[in-house]
């Protein structure tokens, strides 16, 4: 599925895909395979996808999708980086990682507790032209960013024990900038 491919509707096949590849986990492989049909991804296609989402290592990755691939070139470096910066202990491939928003742009990554009791604490990615929905062609600017789940870090807290006492505080003043430009 190429990105910015146009349906019968108009609408982008590949934006489409990731909201359906989203929800593998919530609706199973057969269901994803569906629903994909439903946009015109072949079931040739669909089974491909799935099984590249299954892939348990990049190299086991590399060997369906081809080595002189940009986006496996990427995950080696980020991968060869995390030792090089201490936190490889933390970083666990899974290609199953889809992130259901198109706007990403390259690899994308969710969050957990270590002990994997809580669904993910925060998710984010590359994301390059995500700026531009905004700014126009003008502001075309990489960036990378990334979300939290305020309920989940709540739960993640209170269940170490570590959840701040905020009785008796309260807020004074709230200052907000404001311009007419």
């Amino acid at each position: 599925i190429q990105k910015g491919t146009a349906d019968s509707d108009g609408g982008d096949v590949f934006a489409k895909a990731c909201v359906i590849i989203d929800k593998l986990d919530k609706i199973g492989g057969d269901a994803v395979v569906e629903l994909l049909a439903e946009i015109k991804v072949s079931e040739e296609s669909a089974r491909a996808i799935l099984k590249a989402l299954e892939a348990p290592s990049i190299d086991a990755l590399a060997e369906l999708i081809g080595t002189e691939s940009e986006s496996i070139n990427e995950l080696k470096r980020l991968f060869e980086l995390s030792v090089d910066y201490g936190f490889s202990d933390y970083l666990i491939f899974d290609a199953s990682v889809v992130r259901g928003l198109a706007y990403y742009t390259g690899i994308v990554w969710e969050a957990f507790d270590r002990r994997g009791e809580l669904r993910a604490i925060m998710g984010g990615g590359r994301y390059d032209r995500l700026l531009e929905l905004y700014g126009g062609e003008t502001c075309q600017i990489p960036c990378v960013g990334f979300g939290f789940g305020d309920c989940v870090i709540m739960e993640l807290l209170m269940d170490l024990n570590k959840m701040p006492d905020f009785s008796g505080q309260g807020v004074d003043y709230v200052v907000c900038a404001f311009s007419a430009d």
